[in-house]
C-alpha cells in the first residue's frame, strides 16, 4: 500500500512506490513536470504549466509585462519598459508626436499626429475647407458671401454689403448699319423697380 495514496492518477506498484502518469513525478506523483523550465522565478504547477510572477507572462514566463500596458502600438521589451513607434513618446508611448505628413493649409497649425488646428473660418483635416456661414448683415444685390463675413460684389455695385449701385455700366455695343447712315444701340445696367433697388438692362 502507498501512504499517502498516489496523486493525479498515479498507481501504487508496491510499498510507497507510485507509477506516475505523464507530466507528474515524485514519491506520491505530487510534483509537476515542465519539459521547458519556467523562467524568471516562475513555478511549475502542472504538466507544462508555469505559474509566473506578476512581472512576467507566457508558457515559460519569458514575456515581460508593462503595467499599465504600452499604448499606440508600443511594445513591452522589459518589465515596465516600452519601445514606441511612429514618433510616440513617454513611458507608455502616450505622448502624441507633433508631426503632420501633409502641411496644414490656410494658416492651420500642426498640433499632433496628422492633426491640424484650423484658423477661424476654415475646417477639414488639413483646414482646406472654408466655413460657409451666411454673412451678417446679408449681402445685397445678388452678391455672394465669402469667408470672414465679406461680400463679393457683382459689377455695378459697391460697399461692404454691395448696397450701393454705381453708375451705369456699358455692357455691349451693337452695330445697326444701314445704307449710308450708321447707328449704334448700347445696352447698359441701371437702377429700376420700386425704390430703385433692382438692376435692369436698358438700351439706347
Amino acid at each position: 500500500m502507498c501512504s499517502p495514496p498516489c496523486a493525479h492518477g498515479g498507481r501504487c506498484m508496491r510499498w510507497n512506490m507510485c507509477l506516475c502518469p505523464p507530466g507528474w513525478t515524485g514519491d506520491g506523483c505530487h510534483t509537476a513536470v515542465c519539459e521547458l523550465p519556467c523562467a524568471n522565478g516562475g513555478r511549475c504547477v502542472g504538466p507544462d504549466n508555469c505559474q509566473c510572477p506578476s512581472d512576467y507572462t507566457g508558457p515559460q514566463c519569458l514575456l515581460p509585462l508593462c503595467t499599465p500596458a504600452c499604448q499606440n502600438g508600443g511594445r513591452c521589451v522589459d518589465v515596465n519598459k516600452c519601445t514606441c513607434v511612429d514618433g510616440w513618446q513617454g513611458a507608455r508611448c502616450q505622448i502624441e508626436p507633433v508631426q503632420c505628413q501633409k502641411p496644414c493649409k490656410n494658416g492651420g497649425v500642426c498640433v499632433g499626429l496628422n492633426r491640424c488646428r484650423c484658423a477661424k473660418g476654415f475646417t477639414g483635416s488639413l483646414c482646406e475647407t472654408a466655413v460657409t456661414t451666411p454673412c451678417v448683415p446679408p449681402c445685397k444685390h445678388g452678391a455672394t458671401c465669402s469667408p470672414h463675413n465679406t461680400c463679393t460684389c457683382p459689377e455695378g455695385t459697391a460697399g461692404l454689403r454691395c448696397e450701393r449701385l454705381t453708375c451705369p455700366v456699358v455692357t455691349t455695343v451693337v452695330s445697326m448699319a444701314r445704307a449710308v447712315r450708321k447707328a449704334f444701340r448700347e445696352s447698359y445696367v441701371d437702377r429700376c423697380g420700386p425704390l430703385g433697388v433692382q438692376l435692369c438692362t436698358k438700351y439706347r
